[in-house]
């Protein structure tokens, strides 16, 4: 009995090391976007290119570009909605390049 005690404990210590460096790790509030581990410069093509799905996945935006923001180079999000909840949702930042938001409503292909 006190060793089937003993793997419980255990168990229940290594579990709890585990949710609380998963929570230390998330500190952050933007899971999606944490790329600190980069330390290779990229360009903003290869930035947009391995965030885009991400952005694309949050219900209500519609588009993701490159654009200009104050002469430089910066990432656009396309929003449905000024939503503050939807823009809240957005990284002012990506591995060091400025994300710019623009509301254009919904977005359909046309047919050819």
């Amino acid at each position: 009995m006190d060793k089937k005690l003993t793997i419980v404990f255990l168990s229940i210590v290594l579990v709890s090391l585990l949710f609380f460096s998963l929570f230390a790790v998330n500190q952050n509030k933007q899971p999606l976007f944490s790329s600190s581990y980069l330390s290779v410069n990229q360009t903003i093509e290869q930035v947009k290119d391995q965030y885009e799905s991400d952005l694309l996945s949050i219900n209500g935006v519609v588009g993701v570009g490159i654009s200009k923001c104050e002469n430089k180079p910066c990432i656009k999000v396309y929003l449905e909605n000024e939503s503050p909840n939807l823009k809240n949702q957005i990284p002012k930042q990506l591995d060091g390049f400025k994300v710019d938001t623009q509301v254009t409503g919904a977005i359909q292909a046309q047919p050819q």
